[in-house]
């Protein structure tokens, strides 16, 4: 990647430029950030930056002396000039030095930075082609590690290049990889949403360029491999053991980088990751097989637990999960809110759920959706208790790594929707009249000014009622009220569902509806009612009888 240093004597600003720019678009990296030229000149004959971007009037050595001085020194390094609307003459100047261009800085916008960044990007890339080209034998490109990635994830994961090309680039890239005992073990950043919380990473680029160092350094320490970013939450470690002849050493050692990057990663973010890992194998014919190998026992996370190794040699042991299945079958305090024919179809759910235990994460996951979306319409329509479609946990399961974490959410659930319809909510005459008038009037364009004059309040007093009888906005509660609606039409009508959205009273842009109805039910509106038709299905193939579908399919 090529290399960029930041010269700025206003911290804001520097750490601001540093931190708002995803650098890995232009194939850049920030390596030093510093407050005055004279520390940056120092700091230049170690780092020899392909990028300078620089303040002009900074104390002990202003922009212009380190211009002068790098240019004096060094041609090709490209340089950017920060300066302020009064120093535009002095930049007028450094053009003449050979400045590719410059950025104001009380003005400067995101797209005009990707703008300059680009144009020089595509300098540096014209001049590392021409150098190659003069020197090919001996010169590897600067972004020889992002080619790298490319490669590799080309030859694994779409069969672009041939083994024997992928041997050649091998060579050719002088890759930490031999063909000889082979493993490849697969990483998943373990609650990787909260990580990005926690470090307020939004779109993840300090995390990924951190882990891909921390991964890089390490497999260069133990000279046995390569590895590589997949997506934000899977990175590959590829590991080769030509100096070692026994399995079981090949197994130690392994574990060992493993425990490594775990400790490394533990220690700098507070946080785990999981590994699956492939088997042993010969020849680098054999990686695609034994990434997919890897991917496949990485999914064992799910059932097991986090911060783990799956080599496929472990037993998953499922009977704590269906011991959990069980405490939330057997929940009294629900069951007794349930019909006699409701307990059936409940009971129905957590056995289909049992018979899913080792299906894939999305499935296991649209039927627990299912289940709470079931359990929160079969209160609501018995009890008429309003809260019961107020509380959403789709965001929580979705943040959820593994199925014990998502059956401890539900179990959450299931306790307050339970004690939400035993004390039925004492509700202000007002709010009683504002969701009475909600619900005769849901189809229409209502706002909460005329449901406040409705019920003879304040805008903001009837906002605040609200928020504070049932902790949520007044247009939170029209929405979910609106979506309840319209499930029952998705799965009782053949309505399409832009017609369906237009019955409920949502807005004619159908792409809001979705988006609410997602939110609220975990689906969209088309997987919804296809999922609600299928579980008939799926019940009966489980079975092998019809009976267990018919009942499900009148299970909302």
């Amino acid at each position: 990647m090529y290399k960029v240093m930041i010269v700025e004597d206003e911290m804001l600003v520097r750490i601001g430029l540093k931190n708002s720019v995803d650098w890995s678009k232009f194939n850049m990296q920030v390596i030093a950030d510093l407050p005055d030229g004279q520390s940056a000149w120092e700091q230049y004959h170690q780092e020899r930056p392909d990028l300078i971007i620089t303040d002009i009037r900074m104390p002990k050595m202003d922009g212009m002396e380190l211009i002068a001085h790098v240019r004096a020194e060094d041609k090709s390094t490209r340089i950017v000039v920060l300066s302020c609307l009064e120093e535009f003459e002095l930049a007028r100047k450094a053009m003449s030095l050979g400045v590719s261009g410059y950025i104001l800085k009380l003005t400067m916008t995101e797209e005009e930075i990707q703008t300059i960044l680009q144009t020089i990007r595509n300098e540096l890339d014209h001049q590392q082609r021409a150098r190659v080209v003069e020197d090919r034998p001996s010169l590897l490109p600067s972004n020889i590690e992002l080619i790298k990635e490319k490669y590799i994830k080309d030859f694994l994961l779409y069969g672009i290049y041939s083994v024997e090309e992928f041997e050649r680039f091998a060579v050719q890239s002088q890759m930490q990889l031999s063909p000889i005992r082979l493993v490849v073990c697969m990483m998943e950043v373990d609650h990787y949403s909260k990580l990005k919380q926690k470090f307020k990473d939004e779109h993840g680029h300090l995390i990924k360029m951190t882990l891909l160092n921390m991964l890089n350094e390490i497999t260069t320490a133990f000279h046995k491999g390569e590895s590589l970013y997949i997506d934000e939450t899977h990175y590959l470690v590829l590991l080769s053991f030509e100096d070692i002849l026994s399995e079981q050493q090949i197994r130690q050692q392994t574990v060992l980088i493993l425990q490594r990057v775990q400790h490394v990663i533990g220690t700098y973010f507070n946080s785990s990751v999981s590994f699956g890992i492939s088997e042993i194998d010969n020849a680098y014919k054999s990686l695609p097989r034994l990434y997919l190998e890897s991917h496949e026992r990485l999914q064992h996370k799910f059932l097991t637990g986090t911060g783990l190794y799956h080599t496929g040699q472990e037993r998953i042991d499922v009977a704590p999960i269906q011991a959990r299945l069980e405490q939330i079958r057997l929940y009294c305090p629900l069951r007794e809110l349930l019909s006699p024919m409701k307990q059936e179809r409940y009971d129905d759910y957590i056995r289909i759920l049992h018979e899913h235990l080792y299906a894939d994460r999305r499935s296991i996951q649209h039927l627990l959706f299912q289940l709470i979306q079931w359990i929160s319409t079969s209160l609501y329509d018995y009890h008429q208790n309003e809260k019961t479609i107020l509380f959403n946990i789709t965001d929580q399961l979705e943040q959820c790594d593994t199925l014990p974490e998502m059956l401890t959410q539900i179990q959450l659930y299931l306790s307050e929707v339970v004690e939400q319809s035993r004390t039925m909510m004492h509700m202000s005459s007002e709010i009683t009249k504002a969701i009475q008038y909600i619900k005769q009037h849901h189809t229409q364009n209502i706002s909460l000014q005329q449901v406040a004059e409705h019920v003879n309040l304040s805008f903001g007093y009837l906002s605040n009622l609200f928020k504070k009888e049932l902790q949520i906005t007044f247009i939170d509660y029209l929405n979910r009220y609106r979506i309840e609606r319209a499930k029952e039409l998705l799965v009782g009508t053949s309505l399409k569902s832009y017609d369906i959205a237009a019955q409920v009273g949502f807005s004619p842009e159908y792409t809001y509806f979705s988006k609410v109805f997602k939110k609220v039910t975990g689906l969209n509106p088309n997987e919804y009612r296809r999922q609600y038709w299928t579980q008939g299905e799926q019940t009966s193939t489980l079975n092998h009888s019809s009976s267990s579908s018919a009942s499900l399919k009148g299970s909302s």
